[in-house]
């Protein structure tokens, strides 16, 4: 079966990514099994731009024109602040979506987008890509096998972002930090100095922590347990492969490849630290149940 697809939202660079990933299979990164189809965005000249580098074939002028015609919405807007709104027609619909990163801008859209996934069904799931790369899983294999004592992640991100700020980019170290440790974060105590900012983590089994800055321009991951210490950045890997591939586990299997709370997490998080620098104390992690 080949699963089409329909990319809303033109503006973020991973649109032509994961549609070339699905229609070229001269790509190194392709996967069979997908055609990318149908072109939604907000810009008609990055809509062009987007549709000749990925050679998708239709662009509509409203999203819910896709509706029946396509078998997964990927939703690609780089504001989070969007995603609920425009990712509600497909999921009333029935039909299974992908939201790229963050899940949503807040906790309170980020619930509606699960309850309403929970609610109709539909095969939901959303993730930075970088969950998937070989340090993280490194790292993660290393915290199961052993008592964890310490885990930081560090990462660009720009508090000042037009994209909804600190989560546009802080998301990533974020949804690293979860996939390694997994969901169990109650407490954030942040601190920032112009734009870098540092954040330590409580987590149910141990301390950690989350740095982002402007002027990071590497992923970075650091992990102790016992006697054993692991450091590792981000190297030169097919993330945007791996990220499709659990997409396409997902559809096959028809199930969620991570759960709610492992979804909803990273954006409490990020969430908490904005709190904390506001009010300059800790501040609670918000949980889905």
């Amino acid at each position: 079966m080949v699963y089409r697809i329909g990319i809303v939202g033109s503006d973020n660079s991973h649109a032509i990514a994961f549609s070339q990933i699905a229609n070229d299979p001269n790509n190194p990164n392709h996967i069979p099994g997908f055609e990318a189809t149908h072109l939604f965005g907000l810009d008609q000249e990055r809509n062009k731009e987007v549709a000749q580098s990925g050679k998708i074939k239709n662009i509509v002028s409203d999203p819910r024109e896709m509706v029946g015609k396509i078998d997964i919405a990927f939703i690609e807007f780089r504001h989070g602040g969007l995603h609920l709104e425009y990712a509600k027609p497909f999921i009333e619909s029935g039909t299974p979506i992908f939201v790229d990163k963050p899940l949503a801008a807040n906790t309170a859209d980020a619930r509606k987008l699960i309850q309403l996934a929970r609610e109709k069904n539909v095969p939901m799931t959303s993730f930075s890509t970088l969950r998937f790369t070989s340090m993280v899983q490194e790292l993660k294999e290393l915290f199961k096998a052993h008592e964890p004592v310490f885990l930081s992640v560090a990462g660009p991100a720009d508090p000042g972002s037009e994209y909804g700020g600190l989560i546009f980019y802080a998301i990533h170290v974020a949804e690293m930090f979860n996939e390694v440790a997994g969901h169990g974060i109650r407490e954030v105590v942040a601190v920032a100095k112009g734009s870098n900012v540092i954040s330590t983590l409580v987590h149910d089994k141990f301390l950690g922590s989350i740095r982002t800055s402007p002027q990071i321009d590497v992923f970075t991951v650091e992990g102790e347990v016992g006697k054993a210490y692991v450091a590792r950045k981000l190297g030169d890997e097919p993330y945007y492969r791996n990220g499709m591939a659990k997409i396409k586990e997902m559809l096959d299997g028809k199930r969620w490849p991570l759960t709610a709370q492992d979804m909803f997490e990273p954006i409490a998080v990020i969430k908490a630290v904005e709190e904390s620098i506001s009010n300059g104390k800790p501040a609670k992690v918000e949980t889905l149940a």
